[in-house]
């Protein structure tokens, strides 16, 4: 286990900073050296280090040198073991001139390290700060001392502190895993809106109510998927000239209408088919039910947008209102929100939820159709984040 200690000094002292000249106003930070179990001595020295550079990085404090605080403790006979000793603060108090004093210790949890940080007030005695943060990976104790040496600075110096930033969220994520876990997700979409395939001919239109009829067994369809109709009378082939949506299904076929007007109308015997149809996609509430990180959902929607985007089957819209109106909860709000996605051109709402632990988070979404907000599947997969 790995203890380390600060020492925040508010006035000039024979143990100055390592990196830093004296500057008016700031604290000064000893670390005392860490302990831990033999195991992890080589992290508990590595720790001490990384500290006190971190300490000073910020420009907020400043740092009492690492000689300084052993020769403190040669002086007055006294032996760092992990148990703050009130003979310890005072001997900081007076002869470093410190104002706070940081202790903390490393230890395997069973399935994660644990680094444990306490700050004291050398005057009051009371512990102003207190923080764990877990790693899985010996790797990342780094980050982990640099995020808590980052909250430790801001909360001493009155500046904030109560987030670590990027190292903070990325402590137990490889950020390669909001890539993968987008690519898991677009699988799953492809499972669920695959359920749904469907190719026909048109048998009848009527311009006056922008439909078509289709005959035939329609399958899996329901109302809300969307079709593409395509003209054959053109010299290049088929053409897409139209997107109608599954209005209502009737006996031996269905009814499928369409939004915009069209010019020249559908052609009878014209070719109706979502086998290629690029499903657009609004990202609605998405919550993470492990540490409600609104940082690690951000990252997803944004890896989960550049993903759809490189591909040909999912295309996620957003900015504007979008965003917003894709996010209401109120049942009612929600209806009247999918019909107005749906009239800006987009298909199916996807919103879920991660849960279970850090590092394995699942997730669980569902599909909801823009034209009757009605659910038409939930994708589930298993992530890295």
């Amino acid at each position: 286990m790995a203890t380390g200690l600060l020492l925040l000094v508010a006035a000039p002292s024979p143990a100055r900073a390592d990196v830093e000249p004296a500057s008016h106003g700031k604290k000064v930070v000893a670390v005392l050296p860490f302990t831990s179990p033999t195991t992890y001595n080589l992290m508990g020295r590595n720790a001490q280090s990384t500290f006190i550079t971190t300490l000073v990085q910020t420009g907020k404090l400043r740092v009492i040198q690492a000689t300084m605080v052993q020769r403190m403790l040669r002086r007055h006979g006294l032996h760092w073991t992990g148990t703050m000793d009130p003979r310890l603060l005072k001997a900081a108090g007076r002869w470093l001139k410190a104002d706070y004093m940081l202790a903390g210790k490393l230890r395997w949890g069973g399935d994660a390290y644990v680094l444990s940080v306490h700050v004291m007030n050398v005057r009051t005695l009371e512990t102003t700060f207190a923080e764990d943060v877990d790693f899985r990976d010996a790797g990342k104790m780094r980050i982990a001392v640099r995020v808590a040496a980052k909250k430790i600075a801001g909360t001493i110096s009155g500046t904030g502190g109560s987030s670590g930033g990027k190292a903070e969220l990325f402590l137990n994520v490889n950020p390669r895993a909001f890539y993968d876990t987008s690519d898991a997700c677009i699988r799953a979409l492809g499972y669920v809106v695959n359920r749904f395939r469907y190719s026909g001919t048109v048998e009848s239109t009527d311009d006056s109510s922008k439909s078509i009829s289709v005959k035939g067994y329609p399958g899996n369809l329901v109302k809300g998927i969307p079709l593409d109709v395509f003209s054959d009378s053109g010299i290049e082939g088929p053409k897409k000239v139209a997107t109608t949506y599954v209005w209502e299904i009737k006996p031996g076929g269905f009814e499928a209408r369409y939004r915009m007007t069209m010019e020249e109308g559908i052609e009878l015997g014209a070719k109706v088919s979502n086998d290629q149809h690029r499903w657009t996609v609004a990202v609605g509430k998405v919550e993470d039910e492990v540490e409600d990180n609104d940082k690690l959902v951000d990252r997803f929607r944004s890896a989960l947008l550049e993903k759809m985007s490189e591909g040909t089957k999912f295309q996620q819209i957003e900015g504007g209102s979008t965003d917003w109106l894709a996010k209401l909860s109120n049942r009612r709000q929600r209806f009247m929100t999918f019909r107005t996605l749906f009239q800006r051109g987009i298909d199916v709402v996807l919103e879920g939820k991660f849960y279970g632990s850090s590092g394995r988070r699942r997730a669980h979404f569902k599909i909801y159709s823009t034209l009757t907000g009605k659910l038409l599947g939930e994708p589930k997969f298993e992530t890295s984040l």
